[in-house]
């Protein structure tokens, strides 16, 4: 019996440990915030309302009434007063935290699979283009109903100058053989998770 319960409260504990975050939100900010965006033509171009689609970790920004999805072929990063944003895997991606030059990464978007196990999708968008130079797609933000949306985080390095995704076999291969048998040390510690950005930056350190 008593190995019976202690089994059941390992399995509740695992639960809680690997439970998803959740978000009512469809985009990073509440309000539309002023940022500084770095094109790929090598410009800088600020604007006063801008935003983070967490639906595919795109950039947001208004025009008039209306909310637009930038190009995101022309979009290197985004400046906000919080954050730094550069665009890995066509993704807008912040600055966690840095060692020396190495960096870690992360993009924060909906689970559209899990969320699809609640409810239909109700955020509506219509594709539409201006011109040759900028395509974007009209986003209604608004939602029927507030719904909790569970949400992942996507990680990165930024690795003696090459970006990569933070995953046990990708790291592996970029490592030096000094490096290996401390970065196996750490992965197999009991509270390191590869979902947790403080254990993350702690394998960064190591590797550094």
């Amino acid at each position: 019996m008593k190995r019976i319960i202690t089994i059941m409260l390992m399995m509740c504990s695992g639960i809680m440990l690997w439970a998803q975050d959740e978000t009512f939100n469809l985009t990073v900010y509440k309000e539309f915030m002023p940022g500084i965006i770095h094109m790929a033509n090598g410009k800088d171009l600020a604007n006063p309302l801008l935003n983070i689609f967490l639906k595919d970790a795109s950039l947001l920004y208004k025009s008039g009434s209306l909310t637009k999805e930038a190009n995101m072929d022309n979009v290197l990063g985004v400046d906000f007063k919080d954050r730094k944003y550069v665009k890995i895997e066509n993704e807008l991606a912040y600055v966690v935290d840095s060692v020396g030059a190495n960096r870690l990464y992360c993009s924060t978007l909906i689970d559209i699979e899990a969320y699809k196990t609640l409810q239909k999708n109700n955020v509506n968008i219509s594709n539409m283009s201006l011109g040759d130079q900028i395509s974007y797609s009209t986003i209604e933000l608004e939602r029927q109903e507030e719904v909790q949306m569970p949400i992942i985080n996507h990680f990165y390095y930024l690795y003696e100058g090459k970006i990569i995704k933070v995953h046990e076999r990708e790291i592996w291969r970029q490592l030096p053989k000094e490096k290996r048998r401390l970065y196996k040390t750490i992965i197999s510690e009991d509270r390191f998770s590869w979902v947790d950005a403080e254990s993350l930056m702690r394998l960064l350190k190591a590797i550094s």
